[in-house]
């Protein structure tokens, strides 16, 4: 079984070049590019979360407390 990230930024380098690396690593990998697309993916129930603090709309330390 493969372990789920979900990766959280709202730069797309950063979410391609991540993902590239964690999937060549054989982990599966969502990604999203605000707090409203990852709280859609956290049905996925992610073993881990990479997630960027400064972004629009809603602020990392925001989804965090908000998914806690």
């Amino acid at each position: 079984m493969k372990h789920k990230i979900l990766i959280i930024d709202d730069e797309e380098m950063i979410l391609t070049m991540l993902k590239k690396c964690l999937e060549a690593e054989n982990f599966l990998v969502y990604t999203a590019d605000n707090a409203k697309k990852a709280l859609e993916l956290m049905s996925v129930a992610p073993d881990i979360i990479l997630l960027d603090i400064n972004m629009p709309e809603m602020n990392g330390l925001e989804l965090c407390q908000f998914v806690r």
